[in-house]
């Protein structure tokens, strides 16, 4: 049974990072107004959601290559993985929400931890998986330490929200991990939000993958069939 949990759990995960950052933005857009109502500021939440959900679009764009005769190649981005969005003590709750929702727009499974805010991160899970977000995809994990949960097995990047030392102390900590090099994604100005108003900010949440196709094969350009003749 616990085989064919984790197959399942993996297929779920698998299947919300390929479906494309706009389809997953459907889902987010419609559990946005309820997360905005949570963080204490509702108007100014929305704004922030808008923003970062806006950007899916670009987040699903493909660039042309340019390559070798006979084949195409394709960058695009998608979701790194596991990743974990932590909310410190000084953590306010629109910037962990707003990690949160960065997080699960481009295409990742997530860890919430914010013991600071247990009963809001529960009704953030519960709010996201009446939208649709599979309990696979997310999950709530506040009642377990913050340092162990650093050193769960291929943790991809971690997202923490508060002071400088409390995004210091999760760095050194998953610096003394194996494995893995697991990135940190801070935001340490609760006020402004301004990392993540930067133009990077979604793509520290993405990894970059190329597919390549050979043209060839498939009647791309004939011709280079002769060339062995």
């Amino acid at each position: 049974m616990a085989t064919e949990f984790k197959k399942n759990h993996g297929q779920v995960c698998e299947t919300w990072r390929l479906l494309g950052a706009v389809n997953r933005a459907t889902y987010l857009q419609e559990a946005a107004p309820r997360l905005a109502l949570l963080t204490g500021d509702a108007n100014k939440a929305k704004r922030l959601f808008n923003h970062l959900l806006s950007a899916a679009p670009m987040l699903d764009k493909e660039h042309r290559m340019t390559g070798a005769t006979g084949e195409s190649n394709d960058l695009y981005v998608t979701g790194r993985g596991k990743t974990m969005v932590i909310g410190g003590e000084s953590a306010r709750a629109m910037a962990v929400l707003g990690q949160l929702l960065a997080a699960l727009l481009t295409g990742n499974e997530v860890i919430l931890h914010c013991p600071s805010q247990d009963e809001m991160c529960i009704e953030a899970a519960k709010i996201l998986y009446e939208a649709g977000i599979s309990d696979d995809v997310l999950s709530v994990a506040n009642d377990s330490q913050t340092v162990t949960l650093l050193y769960i097995d291929r943790l991809a990047q971690v997202a923490v929200s508060g002071n400088r030392q409390e995004v210091q102390a999760v760095s050194q900590e998953l610096a003394k991990t194996d494995g893995m090099l697991t990135q940190v994604i801070s935001v340490t100005d609760m006020n402004g939000l301004s990392e993540m108003l930067t133009p990077d900010y979604l793509y520290r949440f993405v990894t970059e993958r190329v597919r390549t196709i050979n043209t060839t094969a498939i009647g791309g350009n004939a011709s280079l069939l002769e060339l062995g003749t």
